[in-house]
């Protein structure tokens, strides 16, 4: 029984560790990280869009949002829908607001991806 006990403490001991040293090498990480783009489709069935962009805004101004830009896709968004996304840009200058068409190129901009079309 006591060997049970011992090699149990050995193992969370060195799942400890292991956790402890990826948290202060993804402090160095950070620093380094590459960009990325958060994408958020607008559907007309959406119900939740303000109250989720609202959260997003939330986490933007805590810092807690790390993107570099915020695409909002148009998927025949209703006016009322592309009101609050506007409103959202408005707010956030890291975000806009895109046709399903326009996404690609846009996506290309950012990352200075070259496309063949």
């Amino acid at each position: 029984m006591d060997m049970a006990i011992v090699i149990s403490v050995m193992i969370l001991a060195f799942i400890t560790v292991l956790e402890l040293v990826f948290i202060l090498r993804g402090g160095k990480c950070r620093e380094n990280m590459l960009d990325y783009v958060a994408v958020i489709p607008v559907f007309p069935s959406d119900k939740d869009l303000a109250e989720r962009l609202g959260c997003l805004s939330e986490k933007i101004a805590c810092g807690r949002c790390q993107a570099e830009e915020i695409i909002l896709i148009d998927y025949n968004a209703l006016p009322e829908q592309l009101e609050i996304c506007r409103g959202f840009c408005r707010e956030n200058n890291c975000a806009v607001i895109a046709g399903s068409d326009d996404f690609e190129k846009i996506l290309s901009q950012i990352f200075a991806i070259e496309t063949e079309i």
